[in-house]
């Protein structure tokens, strides 16, 4: 009986740590993975009403960058774009996050596949996102 109400007691810390965590994340956790021979430079992330495009500092060969974006709640609809320019100064765009509101948070994961000739970038994007 004592081992049923510990393993009960577990689950219920369980839930209520994720819970906890989901209601509590504050914007949105982007990780960016160079998974590329080359350096990256040159790429920021931007957003509907964002005062300064985020430029995001030259991410090394096989390493991360991470960073958390909060937008303010009154961003109102929005979307999030990559971009950058490649080595013919042509600009090139990424869609980050398809929709987001004010106090909508997430995990968001850009993985940098590959660089060809150019420098034109071949990304890979998995996000989660929660409305709250």
């Amino acid at each position: 009986m004592k081992k049923i109400l510990v393993v009960i007691a577990i689950l219920i810390t369980g839930i209520v740590g994720i819970i906890g965590y989901v209601h509590f994340q504050s914007g949105f956790d982007i990780k960016i993975k160079n998974q590329t021979n080359k350096d990256v430079t040159g790429i920021y992330l931007t957003y509907d009403h964002v005062k300064t495009d985020l430029k995001i500092p030259t991410i090394a060969s096989h390493k991360d960058y991470k960073l958390n974006i909060n937008p303010s709640k009154d961003v109102g609809e929005s979307t999030m774009e990559l971009h950058y320019k490649d080595n013919k100064g042509k600009l090139h765009t990424e869609s980050v996050i398809g929709y987001f509101e004010g106090g909508y948070s997430g995990n968001i994961l850009i993985t940098i596949k590959s660089v060809d000739e150019d420098g034109k970038l071949k990304f890979k994007v998995k996000e989660d996102i929660s409305l709250y």
